[in-house]
């Protein structure tokens, strides 16, 4: 990604956000709305143990899961904040938030997959209408240059569950 730490103030409504997570292992992305407010989507796998709601916004990590609005604290985990940019045409700042508060109000984006359907897959929609994972094409661009599955250095079952996929023929899916 190799963006520079941002800081609130330089945050507009629309922005497509991003965090560092588990160090710079992976990012989470939302969409920031505006009032220190994102709306980002959230797998269940990404919860936390702790159960108390979020005094700010009310968010609760153990319940909360698909799409949803919470403070940028609670989106920013203590990590830090980077405003994604892009290198291409994107929707105005309010049809993003539009496309964004759609999808919260119940329209349907699917349920989080980490390989098909992630965060990024969804703040990129909000912003270009494209789904677009720069994580997800790096990840699989790494995996085709692993040694062939079954040769003893990478357990092929925990790729494909990793990946969400059946067999390796998948891979062209992604």
């Amino acid at each position: 990604m190799g963006q520079k730490k941002s800081t609130p103030s330089m945050l507009n409504p629309g922005d497509h956000i991003f965090s560092n997570r588990a160090g710079i292992l992976y990012y989470h992305h939302g969409i920031y709305v505006g009032d220190d407010m994102v709306i980002h989507l959230m797998g269940a796998g990404m919860k936390k143990s702790s159960s108390s709601l979020c005094p700010k916004c009310g968010y609760n990590r153990d319940r909360d899961s698909g799409i949803v609005k919470t403070c940028l604290d609670c989106f920013l985990d203590g990590n830090n904040l980077h405003i994604f940019e892009y290198g291409m045409p994107c929707k105005s700042p309010d049809e993003v938030i539009r496309t964004a508060t759609e999808f919260l109000q119940g329209k349907d984006f699917g349920k989080y997959n980490f390989a098909f359907n992630n965060c990024e897959d969804f703040a990129s929609y909000c912003k270009t209408g494209l789904r677009l994972c720069s994580q997800r094409e790096s990840f699989v661009r790494t995996v085709r240059l692993l040694p062939t599955p079954g040769t003893g250095l990478v357990s092929t079952p925990i790729l494909q569950v990793a990946l969400g996929i059946k067999s390796w023929d998948d891979l062209g899916r992604i």
